[in-house]
């Protein structure tokens, strides 16, 4: 391998498979582990030293087949998008459907369109047509890249679950509301319920005395409100929350009870209008 540093040769035919060859090999600056290779038509790949170990590509000057460059300019593309995604890990629990979402995201082009010619009907049809061979491979590509860092251990939906999970339910949302995030976020049904009611028992959640928590912490915003007004938003707070409406009715009533408020400002039509709300 070489020693980081610029070392060139002459090119060889480039654009034509067999005339390729390594102009410059060093160790990337910005990312210890990974290699810039630099062919002789100019492209520059990003790899690990395993695949240029495999390909047999260690020499600058070597001259490679049609074949190797094929594999280093694929593995180069499916090493991007891995890197990419150990990225947003780093800063942040991610599960794979929303790695893959964002990876999947076509690249922003700066710039102008250029104008339509009398020729874009044609061209449009061709332009169409590469767009969904491009699509096609960057998705290849993402399921390769995610499926490597699956096999190694770094991308682990059960332990995003679990960690999130554990997280929301301490910040007071109700398991239902917790089922339905981790749900969106693409986490499989069983291993959604497995997380939370692991979370629940190792923290001995109470859903009542969560609610009431949260509620009590909210009502300090709601004081200065009638209290019909008062409960009504507090009630839509712990719902969206996901508490049940049994729940959530029963700790409104007594948070406003503690006001002080007589059952005549909140009750009779407030509380069938309250029964009525938590059923939409």
């Amino acid at each position: 391998m070489c020693a980081e540093g610029t070392i060139s040769v002459d090119h060889a035919s480039p654009g034509s498979g067999d005339g390729l060859r390594i102009r410059e090999l060093r160790e990337s600056p910005r990312r210890p582990g990974r290699y810039l290779l630099q062919l002789s038509d100019g492209r520059t790949l990003v790899l690990g030293v395993g695949v240029l170990a495999d390909c047999g590509a260690t020499r600058v000057g070597q001259q490679l087949t049609v074949e190797t460059v094929a594999r280093l300019v694929h593995e180069s593309a499916v090493t991007a998008m891995a890197d990419r995604a150990l990225d947003m890990l780093a800063r942040g629990r991610r599960t794979r459907r929303e790695l893959e979402r964002r990876l999947l995201r076509p690249p922003v082009r700066r710039g102008r369109s250029a104008a339509p010619s009398t020729e874009a009907g044609g061209r449009s049809a061709r332009q169409h047509d590469e767009a969904l061979d491009s699509a096609a491979d960057r998705s290849a590509q993402v399921r390769e890249a995610l499926d490597r860092l699956e096999a190694s251990g770094l991308l682990n939906d059960a332990d995003v679950a679990e960690a999130e999970a554990a997280a929301r339910l301490r910040r007071g949302e109700a398991p239902g509301r917790v089922t339905q995030v981790l749900r969106r976020k693409g986490v499989a049904g069983r291993v959604v319920d497995a997380a939370v009611q692991e979370a629940m028992a190792e923290d001995h959640f109470d859903e009542r005395a969560a609610c009431l928590t949260v509620a009590e912490k909210r009502a300090r915003a709601l004081r200065a409100l009638a209290p019909d007004v008062a409960q009504r938003r507090l009630l839509g707070f712990l719902q969206r929350r996901g508490y049940s409406g049994a729940v959530a009715r029963d700790v409104t009533r007594e948070v406003l009870a503690s006001w002080g408020a007589s059952s005549t400002e909140w009750e009779g039509d407030n509380e069938s209008r309250l029964a009525d709300e938590t059923l939409d």
